[in-house]
Order: structure tokens, then C-alpha cells, then sequence
């Protein structure tokens, strides 16, 4: 068999590629996909009425990326409750909810002299220009210690489920030294920012996909159609001409080889000098808990959810109040949360046997919503190789992967691992490759 493009992995990374790519008028086109249906970690569990996301659960919308190609594949989404845009902090022992507005500089998080501080901030002189920062020196840089600490670890934990002192400003949350590079001050930076916003214009807050992320996967493969393959498990990749064989049950040749896979897994296909460099890839295991119970005796606060202040010395690096703001999330009369544990800073909670981790996330949720909780539904699900870390060094590992590439022709590696992590993230760099190919076919 002979395509212009062959996608590996049937992740939402390839779903969005392969379907972009018809978008952009290149049918001739098959994404290849080991197990038996779409989707990678985005793999709802349903359960008892519940609804459980091992992965990312939400999508913030519109966004200019992501919103054209979820109408293309047609995939049903709807807002969440209102309430989503409440958010929480656990922190000094007790649950702070975290208005979406400057007022959040007025939430107890901190002394008074912490705040002070970090209201000073844009008055504090940019730093001599350094190759990369950590979330932590930046953080603590621009808002000082106390304060500047409490953001890093809360976006790093929360985001990454990493630690703020080896997570990258620049390569995790670019938008930050972004506003700093622009105007002196991450808050003169943001007001002026929202001045330039045009009038009118629809803010991004929570979505979901309605049936969970499997329905949304499963619509961008409907869309593929017989290009996407389950089961097609690919033994390696390699060169032959200006082209690619891609070997597996039945050899396939390519013009163009889309890896949509993890850097090791994309390293074992293709072998060769990049092997070295991809390989260095960082991730950090995590483990993801569903609780739920009867509202009677398992009640949680209206909101999003609360992330944890990494001081606060516990395992559990965030809880969802997935119930809350998501109506299909558990059944009638009936609450949900996700709990998510482990991370860069606690990766041996993935090797806990159940009872073990169900006895420390049962004991932190209690603290989070300041009562005990009874629990009648549990999920468990382990991600042993976990989330990717964006570490300092994250932007030279990635000009050397563009590097080895560069004696690589047409072949092309997206996915979480490389420019951002999140649903949106993944949209756009999807749509980078696309580009690429686009232009050549």
C-alpha cells in the first residue's frame, strides 16, 4: 500500500492531524493506531452512571485552533456551569477559593507582607537576560518568595503535575516571560494585554465533550472514516528514497511519516542518531483517582476544583470537582471527584498497591473540602510513564530534535511531549505539521 501521509499513533494528536490534513485537501492519508479504538489516554471510563476522565476532561473554548477542527470532525461539545470559573487553593492548612479577577490578589493565601511584595511587582527590574529560568526563580523573581513560590508550585504541580524548580518559565508557560519581555512586568504586561483585547470578544471558559473524550475521539476517527486503522501496531520506520516504509502487519510506503507518539516510543520505530536525542525525554508518573458517593455523604463545593500548595507536604497534587461543574460527570443526586497524585516530586505513589493509595487521596480530599467523605464509587487509574516534563533545557532539546531532522526529510513528530501539553496545545502544533506537509503535497 502506497499514501502521501502516514500518521502513527491514533492519540488526539494523530486523530487531529490525520483530520486536518483532509481539511487541507489531502485525503490519501491513513492514521495507524496499536490498540483496538482512538483516543490514547483520552479514554473515558463509565461506570455505574459515573463518568471518569483519565486524562484531560476539559476544553477551553473557543479557541482559534482547536474550534475549526472540532467542527470539521463535528464532535458535540457544551459549556460547563458557570461555576467552572471558580477555582481554589489549598494552602496554610485550609481551602481558598480564587476569584477569576484581580481580587485574587486579595484571597489569604499569604501575609500581608507576601502580598505587598507581590503588588510591587511592576515596579521590580527585569533581570539580566538568562538562557532559561525555573517556574520557581521566575516566579519568586517577579512576586517574591513567599508568594512568587505559592504560583509556581500550584501551575507547575497543576499543569505538569512537575516540580517548580526544574520546570522551564519559557518552554511550560511561555506566556509569562512573554509579558515580561513586552513590558518590564508580567502585570503591566497583562493589562495591557487585556486594553488591546477587541471589543466584544468571547472570553475561552470551560467546555466538555459531551459523552466524554472517547466521543470526541471517536467523531475525528468517524470522520477518517477506513484511513483510520485500530489495531495496526508499527514495528519501524524507515527510510527507502526520497520516501518511508513504515513496517507493520502489512508494510505501508509514505511520502511523509507523521509520528504522533511518546519520544521513546518514536525513537524504538526509527532508530538512528535521533535516538540519542529524543531519549532524553523527561515525564513524571502519575496516578488519577474517581470518588464518588451520594451528595448525603460525599458533598463537594461548587467550582472547578482546588490545586495544592506544594508546602503543604501532601502526595495529592489536585482535586476536581468534576460533579460541580460538569453535569454528566455522575448520576443524579451523586458528586464526583478526580484526584490526581503522584508527580515529578512523589513518582512512588504509582507503585502503591490500592488500598494504600485510596487511604492517602481519601484522607487528603477530606482535608480539601473540610469533611470526611464516604465514598460508594472508586476508580484507580496508574500512568506509569505520566505526564512529559518541560525542564530547563526543554527549548534546546527541541532545536536539537529539529536539528537531527533536518537529515530526516518528511519526517514529522508531534504530541504532548514537545510544545505544550494541553488540549489547545496540541491543536496548534497539529496544525504546524499540517503546514508543513501541506505545502509539499
Amino acid at each position: 500500500m502506497q499514501v502521501k501521509v502516514a500518521v502513527i499513533g491514533g492519540g488526539l494528536s494523530g486523530l487531529f492531524t490525520g483530520s486536518e490534513l483532509m481539511s487541507a485537501g489531502c485525503d490519501d492519508i491513513v492514521v495507524l493506531e496499536s490498540s483496538d479504538v482512538p483516543g490514547g489516554v483520552a479514554r473515558t471510563v463509565r461506570r455505574d452512571g459515573y463518568l471518569l476522565e483519565p486524562g484531560a476532561g476539559t476544553l477551553m473554548l473557543p479557541n482559534p485552533d482547536l474550534t475549526p477542527i472540532l467542527e470539521n470532525f463535528g464532535a458535540t461539545v457544551a459549556p460547563g456551569d458557570p461555576s467552572s470559573s471558580l477555582r481554589y487553593v489549598y494552602t496554610r492548612g485550609r481551602l481558598v477559593a480564587i476569584p477569576p479577577s484581580p481580587k485574587a490578589l486579595f484571597a489569604p493565601v499569604a501575609p500581608l507582607s507576601a502580598k505587598l511584595r507581590a503588588a510591587a511587582e511592576p515596579w521590580v527590574k527585569r533581570a539580566p537576560a538568562v538562557a532559561d529560568e525555573t517556574v520557581l526563580e521566575f516566579m519568586q523573581r517577579r512576586f517574591g518568595k513567599r508568594l512568587g513560590g505559592l504560583i509556581a508550585s500550584v501551575a507547575s504541580s497543576g499543569v505538569y503535575a512537575g516540580d517548580p524548580a526544574k520546570v522551564s518559565i519559557r518552554a511550560a508557560f511561555p506566556a509569562f516571560p512573554a509579558l515580561e519581555d513586552a513590558a518590564g512586568s508580567v502585570v503591566r504586561g497583562g493589562i495591557r494585554k487585556l486594553k488591546s483585547r477587541p471589543k466584544g470578544a468571547v472570553r475561552a471558559s470551560v467546555h466538555y465533550a459531551v459523552g466524554g473524550m472517547s466521543a470526541l475521539a471517536d467523531a475525528a476517527a468517524r470522520r477518517l472514516g477506513e484511513r483510520f486503522r485500530a489495531n495496526s501496531p508499527v514495528s519501524a520506520v524507515r527510510r527507502q528514497g526520497t520516501g518511508w516504509i513504515v513496517e507493520g502487519e502489512n508494510s505501508i510506503t509514505a511520502d511523509h511519516v507523521v509520528l504522533a507518539v511518546r519520544p521513546q516510543a518514536a525513537a524504538r520505530l526509527v532508530g538512528g542518531d535521533i535516538v540519542d536525542v529524543l531519549t532524553r525525554s523527561v515525564s513524571a508518573p502519575t496516578v488519577v483517582v474517581g470518588l464518588g458517593g451520594t451528595r448525603a455523604r460525599f458533598d463537594v463545593p461548587p467550582g472547578f476544583g482546588a490545586l495544592i500548595d506544594g508546602s503543604e507536604g501532601m502526595k495529592t497534587l489536585g482535586v476536581l470537582f468534576e460533579s460541580s461543574h460538569i453535569p454528566e460527570r455522575a448520576p443524579e443526586g451523586h458528586c464526583l471527584v478526580k484526584v490526581i497524585a503522584g508527580g515529578a516530586r512523589h513518582p512512588e505513589v504509582v507503585d502503591w498497591d490500592d488500598e494504600r493509595i485510596l487511604d492517602l487521596v481519601g484522607r487528603d480530599v477530606a482535608k480539601v473540602v473540610g469533611h470526611d467523605m464516604e465514598a460508594s464509587f472508586t476508580e484507580i487509574i496508574r500512568h506509569p510513564v505520566g505526564v512529559p516534563q518541560y525542564e530547563v533545557g526543554h527549548g534546546d532539546w527541541l532545536r536539537a530534535i529539529d536539528e537531527e531532522l533536518r537529515s530526516l526529510p518528511n519526517l514529522h513528530l508531534t504530541g504532548w511531549s514537545y510544545r505544550g501539553i494541553g488540549v489547545t496545545r496540541l491543536a496548534a502544533d497539529a496544525l504546524r505539521i499540517v503546514g508543513k506537509i501541506a505545502g509539499e503535497v
